[in-house]
């Protein structure tokens, strides 16, 4: 049985595949206490046999972005700092060990749309929706999409999103590559389990390596990462059942 874990800003069932649900009474937003809450629990799950996790949320909102009242009275030292703080969460959600899926249901703009370039495969339901509105409201992003979002759909397509703060239905966002896979709203969370779980299947080391490796790798490493992979039993009991069955 999972453990499940609640906050005041989302609930965590932590096991094998994870499911982090952001359940917010309103709309899910990101302010200081949810991203100080966010880096308790991604961390809680170190210790823990975890080979997948799903973040999504429920409701009609994945996350609306960062808390605009608290910012409304930030100085540039809070700005900054609030910044640092973000970055901070996203790269935890990056750096994790196993792969990170995000099951988008909604809106998913400012730091929400941070969120999900922070991960590692992301689900989107027809009704998702994408953006970084930040210079609406006179800022730019402060979550990592200025770095995170051209890696994901390109130079071009990057500074058009940041430049005009426009929203990208799931359509769209699965045209340009910012999602893997759009479903039907009521099919979302069934399809980012089954990814979860054919993920969940595979051997964690295989996982935790070619992640890195994706994330930052050199071909170096990647030589060094492929020979260490001989050192653990999988190797040879998954070639020889391959072995066996082309017998």
């Amino acid at each position: 049985m999972p453990i499940v874990k609640t906050c005041d800003f989302f609930r965590l069932e932590a096991g094998e595949v994870s499911v982090l649900t952001f359940s917010s009474p309103g709309a899910n937003i990101l302010s200081t206490a949810a991203l100080v809450r966010l880096i308790d629990a991604m961390d809680s799950l170190r210790a823990d046999e975890v080979k997948a996790v799903v973040i999504t949320a429920e409701g009609g909102t994945f996350i609306a972005g960062a808390d605009i009242k608290e910012m409304s009275v930030f100085s540039q030292k809070d700005a900054g700092a609030f910044a640092a703080l973000f970055h901070r969460a996203m790269n935890i959600i990056e750096e994790f060990p196993c792969p990170v899926i995000a099951a988008v249901n909604g809106f998913a703009l400012g730091g929400g749309a941070e969120l999900t370039l922070a991960c590692d495969i992301v689900i989107a339901s027809e009704a998702a929706v994408f953006g970084q509105p930040e210079i609406n409201l006179g800022i730019i992003p402060g979550g990592g999409a200025t770095q995170r979002l051209s890696r994901r759909v390109g130079g071009l397509k990057a500074k058009e999103m940041i430049f005009t703060g426009r929203r990208v239905n799931a359509a769209e966002a699965l045209a340009i590559g910012l999602v893997n896979k759009v479903v039907a709203k009521d099919k979302l969370m069934d399809e980012a389990m089954a990814v979860a779980r054919a993920i969940a299947s595979k051997p964690v080391q295989c996982l935790a390596a070619a992640k890195s490796l994706i994330n930052s790798g050199t071909p170096g490493r990647e030589i060094d990462a492929f020979g260490r992979m001989f050192s653990y039993d999988d190797p040879k009991r998954l070639m020889d059942e391959f072995l066996a069955r082309k017998k």
